[in-house]
């Protein structure tokens, strides 16, 4: 495959001699006082001034289209730093959700009520109604918060739905980490986070604290 670099070289060259040279016929013509091969000659370096013209256009749009390309690679790294960091984020906070959630199932009396829970939050998601019992449980949920040993850890039913999802994440790419939930908790307090996962913070520094009282 030819390198286009080296053809656009040969390309400048051959303009440049044939305008070198054009010029010195046009001198030497002028000189003889030969007009009609004065204006032949000009005609023809008019037409290659136009090729140089062109060319020097052509640059520019192979500037504007390497531009282009440069731009769209670096939207495509800052994506998958993004992406690597949404990893990095559900992979070192994905158990200690699945660990507050244990817990909060225990203390609220064990599955089947967590069951009711999370079946009425999922309608009054949608504005739809619940019944008697997921309200119950529903009321169960926020009383257990809301208890005085709890109240200081501010736990709602906003940042259990956000717990949720980083514990319901796939957990297909993440790999298994030792830190504990000391080690978990210092991180998440220092570490930067995309905008997206922000929401995720609160609720998360909420968890360990309830994880680190429940089990005391």
């Amino acid at each position: 495959m030819n390198d286009p670099s080296q053809m656009l070289k040969v390309r400048i060259k051959a303009l440049k001699d044939e305008t070198s040279n054009l010029m010195e016929e046009i001198v030497g013509y002028v000189s003889d006082g030969n007009t009609n091969e004065c204006l032949r000659s000009l005609g023809i370096l008019e037409n290659t001034l136009k090729k140089t013209y062109e060319l020097v256009d052509s640059l520019y749009d192979r500037i504007d289209e390497l531009e282009r390309k440069v731009n769209e690679l670096n939207q495509e790294v800052n994506r998958l730093k993004d992406q690597i960091k949404y990893t990095k984020f559900f992979s070192d906070y994905h158990d200690w959700a699945k660990t507050f959630m244990q817990l909060l199932i225990e203390k609220l009396g064990g599955i089947d009520h967590w069951n009711k829970v999370e079946t009425g939050l999922n309608y009054i998601d949608r504005n739809e109604p619940i019944k008697a019992k997921e309200s119950e449980c529903l009321n169960q949920l926020k009383n257990l918060l809301n208890k005085d040993e709890n109240k200081d850890i501010g736990l709602d039913f906003t940042d259990i739905k956000f717990i949720l999802e980083v514990r319901d994440t796939s957990n297909v790419m993440f790999h298994k980490n030792k830190q504990t939930s000391r080690d978990a908790e210092m991180k998440l307090n220092v570490e930067t986070l995309p905008d997206d996962l922000k929401v995720y913070k609160p609720p998360l520094k909420k968890a360990f604290k309830a994880i680190n009282r429940w089990r005391s």
